[in-house]
């Protein structure tokens, strides 16, 4: 088998997902224990990790990897962003509580609730060094400090030194002692909702000279592919014969002429430039023999797959949502089932697997769930009774690109909602019949007071 590597972008749970459909058909067709490296991104740390943590049951049975992909898809439906930003308002009053202290609270950040929650349900309190030699995991993040790359692996961090005339080369950082969760916290960073993650000597586990403090976010903001990395590793462990790259990046949205207040702008901004910098990288490895794209984008006719969602679902599948809010068993399906579908197609063109691997079944990991596809023939999509299947679950997914803020801000199965919920009945029920109170009483005492000033008889008694 050649050398192989393989590269999960960034793009939230929608990347997640996807990534975990591309895992399950390289694992289906006997590629995925070929793997010798792993590069990720954002999203796609969240599930790297995860995946090289439990090698042994991804690349075991049906049941083993089906024990494992439940941890991924129960985390994705955790609701993970909405139960740190239920607690922001608490989080940001003992911040503001410590300043006038002049304490530093530093464990009290949405990094450090989003880090716990890695621990608590993927990753456990494991550090760097405790990662498996094979197959090798590289975490992307970017380093806001010195604005380049950096890297962690096995071996501690690596961060890209700016040379002259635009080259580059990697200074490596024996800190092993980095966790897991802060690591993959940093590379998932989303700048806007999560700060930067500062990283210490002392997180490194390297004497303080070392080691400067530095702030680290989202390795998207660099390199939203991954595929960067394997150029550095190249010279590390070899050259590779193929690199698999899974994109979970969608199109460019082209906005009508609505007009832009200033937050908007920034974030239209900041999609601007992403979007550049994942072109830049397209085009740059895209073109360089060994790498093989499996991107969200690519649609599957039905004469291609019979087994493949209908051409109008997938073409709705690339633009869900990117938010690590939760997914509902219907979204984690047409993802991972694209992830997969996307991945067999490619890989019997680059001819990686052999014939009898392209007839396989897809995978769906919510199978009690699952939706009927409809027939894809064009002559049954239309129904007396209504929409066709199709219609139904494409507009089911149209739905789920919007950003869900308000409608699921509250969940009662989190405790802050009660707190919320206290607070709004005192500010909305109790405060106005309490000032209600107060002005029918301050209306009696002007009453009184202007009996008694005009001399009323029945106040003089």
């Amino acid at each position: 088998m050649p050398k192989l590597g393989l590269a999960l972008s960034g793009g939230g749970f929608r990347a997640t997902l996807y990534h975990l459909g591309v895992v399950r058909y390289l694992r289906d067709a006997g590629i995925l224990q070929e793997v010798s490296d792993i590069a990720s991104v954002s999203g796609g740390s969240i599930l790297a990790a995860h995946l090289v943590l439990n090698w042994d049951k991804y690349t075991g049975d049906d049941e083993e990897f089906a024990a494992a992909a439940s941890e991924i898809i129960d985390f994705v439906q955790f609701d993970v962003r909405n139960h740190i930003a239920r607690r922001l308002p608490f989080i940001y009053s003992l911040r503001l509580f410590g300043k006038l202290a002049r304490r530093e609270i530093g464990f009290v950040t949405p990094n450090a609730v989003l880090e716990r929650y890695y621990r608590d349900m993927l990753y456990g309190d494991t550090c760097l060094y405790e990662l498996p030699d094979m197959p090798r995991l590289h975490i992307l993040a970017t380093n806001v400090s010195d604005g380049v790359l950096s890297v962690f692996n096995k071996k501690g961090l690596y961060i890209q030194q700016r040379k002259k005339a635009g080259k580059f080369k990697f200074e490596c950082i024996p800190g092993q002692m980095a966790t897991l969760p802060q690591v993959v916290g940093a590379s998932s960073a989303f700048p806007g909702f999560f700060p930067p993650v500062e990283i210490t000597a002392k997180d490194l586990g390297v004497r303080e000279g070392q080691f400067p403090t530095e702030s680290f976010t989202d390795g998207g903001v660099y390199d939203n592919l991954g595929t960067r990395a394997f150029a550095w590793l190249a010279d590390e462990v070899g050259a590779f014969d193929r690199v698999l790259v899974s994109d979970a990046g969608k199109p460019f949205q082209i906005l009508g002429d609505q007009s832009l207040g200033f937050i908007g702008q920034s974030i239209r901004a900041s999609d601007i430039l992403w979007d550049r910098v994942w072109q830049l990288e397209s085009e740059n490895f895209g073109q360089q023999p060994g790498f093989s794209f499996l991107p969200i984008t690519e649609i599957i006719s039905p004469e291609e797959d019979s087994t493949a969602q209908h051409p109008v679902i997938q073409a709705e599948v690339q633009s869900i949502r990117t938010d690590l809010d939760r997914f509902s068993d219907y979204e984690v399906n047409a993802l991972v089932r694209h992830g997969f579908e996307v991945t067999k197609k490619i890989c019997g063109e680059i001819g990686l697997v052999k014939d009898k691997y392209c007839d396989l079944a897809p995978w769906d990991p919510c199978p009690e769930t699952q939706r009927p596809q409809g027939n894809p023939d064009s002559k049954n999509l239309m129904s007396s009774q209504g929409p066709s299947t199709a219609t139904e679950n494409s507009r089911q997914l149209r739905n789920s690109s919007c950003r869900r803020v308000w409608s699921t801000l509250l969940d009662f199965r989190d405790w802050p909602s009660y707190v919320f919920v206290a607070i709004a009945f005192v500010l909305f029920v109790c405060g106005p019949v309490y000032v209600y109170q107060l002005r029918k009483h301050a209306q009696l005492l002007t009453t009184v007071i202007d009996s008694i000033a005009m001399g009323d008889p029945d106040i003089r008694q």
